[in-house]
């Protein structure tokens, strides 16, 4: 299958894959890693961190409506607070998952926005860490570029929906996911002989400062807050928007990233429901997917739900 190909090329250019043993290690954690704090903020409500690590990770879709039963891959960006005593650092993480592939996903569709947000993140994160203003070869953009073909233009020109196997999606995330993972981690197109260099680390080795920005909680268009992550933990927001990461330069204020105190907070606010801000849920990524170590993702992905309730969408 050419995705495996493709996906094999991706692993081959980086190092061997070590193999993981039980048992205790750098990488095994006794308590739960901290989370972030409005108290870590800087004065602008922005906080500092770096990417701490990038992976592809994997899990069985046991009750959903596209990928039941498969091997789903996800892409884990995990970032953290530059505390130098690694006990006392404070994680969060964006993980972006695969979409389902029918007749509102493709261009055009009512839910063709949920594809483009996965690319729009993935894109973002390169723009800071790899490309960093440059333009993508051509080679860089057939490895971001899903494969598979699940709509076709008509006599009218009209966009039509064409089905294609589930596999075949879950092949074309991962292989778009791997190389995502791939480029932020130093190993695309890696020559033989040569080590591997994360392009969120320095020369020295050292992880580049970022700003981050969080939020816990953000106005509808009812004026009422709605969380963004639905236990109100600070979180990245559903959508890119005008961004959610930034180099630190020195001592600039960030040029790009801002919070709005009208609409945005970092603070823990009244809320009158339930439902957070983040993504609404992701077809084919339903309830009952198997994530070993963590809990299972209840009908939604990454911080989920609008609820598709129309006035819980942010101002």
């Amino acid at each position: 299958m050419t995705n495996e190909k493709e996906s094999a090329a991706v692993v081959a250019n980086g190092a061997a894959k070590k193999v993981n043993r039980r048992g205790i290690n750098n990488s095994r954690h006794a308590v739960n890693r901290l989370k972030f704090h409005e108290k870590d903020a800087a004065g602008n409500a922005l906080f500092i961190g770096h990417l701490d690590s990038v992976s592809v990770e994997w899990s069985v879709s046991a009750d959903s409506k596209a990928f039941t039963g498969l091997r789903v891959p996800r892409l884990v960006l995990t970032f953290a607070s530059n505390h130098s005593n690694v006990n006392e650092r404070r994680y969060v993480t964006k993980t972006l998952f695969p979409i389902e592939s029918n007749v509102d996903t493709i261009p055009d569709g009512k839910d063709a926005w949920q594809v483009d947000n996965v690319l729009n993140w993935g894109k973002h994160i390169l723009d800071i860490f790899y490309f960093k203003g440059r333009e993508m070869t051509a080679e860089e953009e057939d490895a971001l570029t899903l494969p598979f073909e699940d709509f076709a233009e008509d006599e009218n020109g009209q966009i039509q929906y064409v089905a294609i196997d589930p596999q075949e999606v879950v092949d074309g995330y991962r292989h778009v996911f791997d190389n995502i993972a791939a480029m932020l981690n130093g190993n695309f197109n890696l020559a033989d002989g040569e080590t591997a260099k994360p392009t969120y680390k320095d020369p020295n080795g050292n992880f580049i400062p970022v700003w981050i920005k969080l939020l816990r909680a953000v106005r509808n268009r009812k004026g009422d807050w709605v969380n963004v992550d639905k236990g109100g933990e600070l979180s990245f927001t559903g959508f890119v928007g005008s961004g959610a990461i930034e180099l630190v330069r020195g001592t600039n204020p960030p040029a790009i990233l801002r919070i709005d105190a009208a609409k945005e907070s970092i603070t823990p606010k009244q809320v009158n429901k339930a439902p957070s801000v983040g993504v609404p849920q992701m077809p084919g990524m339903g309830a009952g997917i198997a994530i070993p170590g963590a809990s299972p993702i209840p009908n939604s992905v990454d911080n989920a739900a609008f609820a598709g309730a129309a006035d819980d969408l942010p101002f």
